[in-house]
């Protein structure tokens, strides 16, 4: 009999061949279940089951599996498609497919596009019907949202630093609408700080919104246990959805955390090769990142200032009100999580882009205007924070969670002075070490002929037509002297260094050279000297009359110490007088009073 005079049909859940009246079983039939596009990667996916030992069995295979070697792969799952009957089932399958109705599911989440249709892709697609996929993420509801709410009525409300976090958690479908105007990269925010201070409950809380706060069992929370690459894949397709990353203790050794910080931020993997040594798909995200850690990551980086705009840190000695406040919302959260992100969702997709970005611009114009202080990088973050404020009203309107804005804005402001402060040291630190110069003028030399062996030496300095341009000390010295005033003596290097003020041996931070007569090369810090220009000397007088001149050292007065002022874009020119001339900016910001005639 030949198989294609028969005709293949299915009775009683057989497949069966049909040929001049005499019937032939072929095997249990395999019925197609769906049939559906994935929206990500435009791949057709046959949705497959068949009994097997009185069991429904399910298994998939891609549209273009649907052939012998598909047939095959599922005789290891008990399917009865044998190479000899193989092409009858692969003609009923296709036949099936036909007559089924095409559904839709996603691998990725958050933002993404459908046939030029916006849409915010969860569990379930909101803005286009499409079911999630995926295997990292459980964002399936669980609970009740109004549990949920309830929880943060009575345990995070009025408590500023979980109400950030609250906040912060919104922020991560806000970033893709506002990737271009605001320049945005992915946001990272770290909670460290002793242990038993609220930290993991506090990122557990954010994750909450969107889905399971957990490790483990698709949970959103990731360990630092592992290579970058394995913590960075869980990253991957991820346009919307907040991430934990828990637990630096747990983290490898000699982890490069300068990378990481600026690779997690940029949302772009490192390109590589598979086995076969061809490139591999880089995987990118953009979303808002939370950790956890006792110890500071911005600590353990090269402090360099780009990655403080790049990367938040919050350091407070108790996030939650106290153990019970904290046990509370972990029950809570652990039981009802993933249903007010669907909500927020619809609600952005409802106001639109347009109205999202001028509001973003609103708030921030307000944070800058409530900022005392302003430096190079301040406009960039109060962009980033100002996503906060914004993900906090539009939380309030679509959920209705009462969200404390005006307490929300005074959290913003408090980091972002407080980051201001750690990325001044640099300047702050040279304003004290010129300070120290001015007051121990006599512990420096010149050259041989001002060299007195029976004085202390802490440093030396250059003079060119009798304007001082750069000062040495050696490193012993000098650290001391940044230990002394509690300066991380590598931060102040790092930023001096990359402003342009260090000057050192190539591939270092120290310049080798002689530095007293008769004493072999040491490594020693030498930095030049700066003044403003004359134009900005000339205001500064008139703004600062408590600069005077005095005919004595011993008449030098120290005023009340002044915090360090963010240094205002100018023209500069290297070196002072220590004869004559205007005050240098750095002696009035430190609040001194200079001798400037001997």
């Amino acid at each position: 009999m030949a198989k294609e005079e028969g005709k293949i049909g299915r009775k009683q859940g057989r497949l069966v061949c049909v040929t001049n009246g005499e019937m032939v079983d072929l095997g249990a039939a395999i019925d197609v279940d769906q049939y559906v596009t994935n929206v990500d990667t435009g791949e057709v996916t046959v949705q497959l089951s068949f009994v097997d030992n009185e069991k429904r069995v399910r298994r998939s295979l891609k549209r273009n599996e649907l052939n012998k070697n598909g047939m095959n792969q599922l005789t290891r799952y008990g399917a009865d498609c044998w190479p000899e009957v193989a092409d009858a089932y692969i003609s009923n399958l296709r036949k099936q497919t036909t007559k089924m109705k095409r559904s839709y599911e996603h691998s990725n989440v958050g933002w993404g596009m459908y046939e030029d249709q916006p849409m915010f892709k969860l569990h379930k697609g909101i803005g286009f019907p499409s079911i999630y996929d995926g295997v990292k993420y459980d964002l399936k509801p669980k609970g009740t949202l109004e549990a949920w709410c309830q929880m943060v009525g009575e345990e995070v409300l009025g408590n500023p630093w979980l109400e950030f976090a609250l906040a912060a958690g919104f922020t991560a479908p806000l970033l893709s609408i506002l990737k271009e105007e605001a320049h945005m990269d992915s946001l990272f925010f770290n909670f460290f700080g002793v242990t038993s201070t609220g930290k993991t409950l506090t990122t557990r809380l954010a994750a909450s919104i969107f889905g399971l706060p957990d490790t483990g069992r698709k949970g959103l929370l990731v360990t630092w246990y592992g290579t970058d690459q394995g913590i960075l894949y869980n990253l991957h397709g991820n346009y919307g959805v907040p991430i934990v990353i828990d637990d630096t203790s747990m983290m490898e050794e000699g982890k490069d955390l300068t990378q990481f910080a600026y690779t997690v931020v940029a949302g772009l993997a490192k390109m590589a090769l598979t086995s076969q040594g061809t490139k591999r798909e880089q995987g990118d995200w953009m979303t808002t990142i939370f950790s956890s850690s006792e110890k500071s990551i911005f600590g353990e980086t090269d402090q360099r200032s780009g990655i403080r705009v790049r990367f938040f840190e919050i350091n407070e000695p108790c996030l939650t009100r106290s153990a019970e406040n904290a046990e509370r919302i972990e029950q809570v959260i652990l039981k009802n999580y993933g249903h007010a992100g669907p909500i927020f969702a619809k609600h952005l997709l409802k106001i639109g882009n347009d109205e999202i970005r001028r509001r973003w611009r609103k708030n921030r114009l307000d944070l800058l205007a409530q900022l005392e202080q302003m430096d190079s990088f301040t406009k960039r973050i109060a962009g980033k924070l100002a996503i906060v404020k914004l993900a906090g009203e539009l939380a309030n309107e679509a959920l209705g969670l009462g969200l404390d804005l005006d307490e929300l804005t005074e959290s913003l402001l408090h980091i972002e002075r407080k980051s201001m402060s750690e990325r001044n040291k640099g300047d702050e630190a040279y304003q004290f070490i010129m300070s120290y110069f001015v007051r121990n003028r006599h512990k420096f030399f010149r050259d041989k002929s001002d060299w007195d062996k029976n004085k202390p030496i802490v440093g030396k300095y250059i003079e060119k037509n009798g304007v001082v341009t750069q000062i040495q000390i050696p490193k012993e010295e000098f650290e001391k002297l940044m230990k002394q005033e509690k300066f991380n003596v590598e931060q102040v290097v790092s930023k001096w260094k990359e402003s342009g003020r260090l000057i050192h041996d190539v591939g270092k931070n120290t310049l080798t050279r002689v530095f007293q007569p008769g004493v072999p090369k040491m490594p020693q810090y030498v930095f030049k000297v700066e003044t403003i220009s004359n134009d900005e000397k000339q205001a500064n007088e008139q703004k600062n009359p408590a600069v005077r001149k005095s005919s004595s050292v011993k008449d030098l007065r120290q005023i009340k110490r002044k915090a360090p002022q963010a240094q205002e874009k100018r023209t500069t020119q290297v070196g002072f007088s220590l004869q004559k001339g205007p005050t240098p900016n750095w002696v009035k910001e430190a609040g001194q009073v200079l001798l400037e005639s001997e």
